[in-house]
Formats: C-alpha cells, structure tokens, sequence
C-alpha cells in the first residue's frame, strides 16, 4: 500500500500562544512494497511524519494519501480505523505498551479491537509469535515474567497480529545492545522481503538506514532536505557532518583506507565486504582506480 504526503506542514498547539511548527511543506512518497529510512537529528521533524502515516496526527495544511483514503487539513476526516488498521507503528521501547496477564491477550488486543473473531485472533497470535522467533509455549505466560528482549518482541508480534500491509518502525532497537538490535533488525528485513510489507523506518542509526533501506529521506528542521539511494546519500560524507549527522562506520573505514592508499576508489560502500572486494580487486591488479 502506497502512502505519500502531499505539501504537509503541521503545528502543534494550533491558535495558541505555545503554537510551534513542527514540519513544513513536506510531500515523500513511500512507494508500496519498499524499504524506506528517515533519518535527521533530534528536533529534525521525523516523529512528526511518522504519526501522519496511519493519521496519529492530521495535517495543518496538505493532504496524507494512505492507499486509496484522502486526509486532508482542515476537514473533518471519520472512521479512520481501517487505516490504522493497515498501518502498524513499533513506537520506541513497545514493551512498554504491553498490559495484559497473558502473552496471547495482549497479542490478540489489536485484532479483536478491529473486529477479528477470537478464533482468528488466536489464529494470528501463534503465527505472530512465531515470525518475532518466540515458542508458543509462552502464550499463556504473563509478558511480564519475560526477559526484555522477549518483551519487546510479544509487542511486536501485536502489531504484526494486525496483519498490516506498512509497518512503521520508530527506533525500534533503542536500548538493546549490538548483538539485539541486528537480530531485530533482520527479523523485520526478513518480514519486508517474505510478507512484502511496506517498511519505513525512523532511525538514528546510520548503519541500519544504509544496509536495510531501498531509498533515505534525510530531514532538517522541519522539512525534506535530500531523498535518494543510501549510496548516493552516503556519497558526501561532508555534507552530512555540516547536517549534524554522522555516516557508516564501513564509509569512515573506506574514507581513511582512501588516504592511506593515495587513491580513490570510485563509488561508496555500504558493507565490509563489498569493501574488502573492492580492496582486493585493486591490491591484485595493482593499478590506481
């Protein structure tokens, strides 16, 4: 399902003296079936965006298109269930939304809001719990009595029980070390690719935006600065240091390699093994490139 913001500005606290503009003539187009990263600093508007997704926040001035529903500014826009519905949002830290006594009723939450029998509900709960990578066994556990990176991902499994067509992932590997955050992220990349969900995601972290997204949105303060692939965002390290961000560490590894060398190597990489190819390639034939 294709969502696109059209012109979008929004200000919260609206006709009041604490009136503040959060964003400001944003139009990105998030294309069905891609992978997309918004990245930017903190204050850089990218929360703002991403609860107009699945119409947390309705625009102040602009149009959100999310599949076939119009919501504009300044109108009365009802029954907005069935896009919510369509559009799940991994808020940072989920655990902490998870309230029920048992694994399965906080999984089923979701789905019986929407209207999914409780037969159905259970249907998607197990199938859930298994694409997060947990046993079934635990279903009848409270959430509470589970390690926090079991925590986090029941409140996963919530969200996919819903069955969404876009998934919205904001920081969802805050407070998790290496090692848990690469999981996660690889479980999502894996659901991207066998379910074909629509992903964006809002990231601090460079890295995951340059491995994991088809195309990065970088955001300052307050509107759309600069769209395209992570090779070509990542291309200009400078430029992205005078925005307050920083860059891959494998394109900080090639940057000194490039010094050290005395030569250029044509083109930006994204892995460290793209890199140590293309290192190889050159040391073998010995020529400058």
């Amino acid at each position: 399902m294709e969502i696109s913001l059209q012109n979008v500005e929004y200000r919260y606290q609206e006709n009041t003296p604490f009136e503040r503009l959060a964003i400001e003539d944003v139009s990105i187009v998030f294309p069905s079936g891609t992978y997309m990263a918004i990245i930017g600093h903190t204050g850089s508007g990218k929360s703002t965006v991403l609860q107009h997704l699945n119409a947390l926040l309705q625009p102040s001035k602009g149009t959100v298109i999310i599949g076939e529903r119009e919501i504009k500014a300044k109108q009365k826009n009802k029954n907005l269930k069935s896009v919510r519905q369509k559009v799940g949002i991994v808020f940072q830290f989920p655990e902490h939304q998870l309230f029920e006594e048992t694994v399965e009723k906080d999984i089923i939450f979701g789905p019986l809001n929407f209207g999914v029998t409780e037969i159905e509900a259970k249907k998607r709960a197990r199938i859930a719990l298994k694409q997060v990578g947990l046993e079934e066994e635990i279903l009848g556990k409270s959430p509470f009595d589970l390690s926090g990176g079991q925590m986090r991902r029941v409140a996963i499994a919530g969200v996919l029980a819903m069955e969404p067509d876009v998934i919205v992932l904001d920081e969802p590997t805050a407070g998790l070390d290496p090692r848990g955050r690469k999981e996660i992220m690889d479980m999502f990349y894996s659901l991207h690719k066998e379910r074909k969900l629509s992903t964006i995601l809002v990231t601090h972290s460079m890295e995951d935006a340059a491995r994991y997204a088809d195309q990065i949105v970088i955001m300052q303060q307050g509107k759309v600065v600069k769209q395209g692939t992570p090779e070509e965002i990542f291309s200009n390290p400078v430029e992205l240091v005078k925005m307050g961000l920083d860059v891959p560490e494998v394109v900080r590894f090639q940057i000194r390699l490039e010094e050290k060398m005395g030569l250029k190597f044509g083109k930006v990489y994204l892995s460290i093994d793209q890199l140590s190819t293309k290192v190889t390639d050159v040391l073998n034939r010995g020529v400058q490139v």
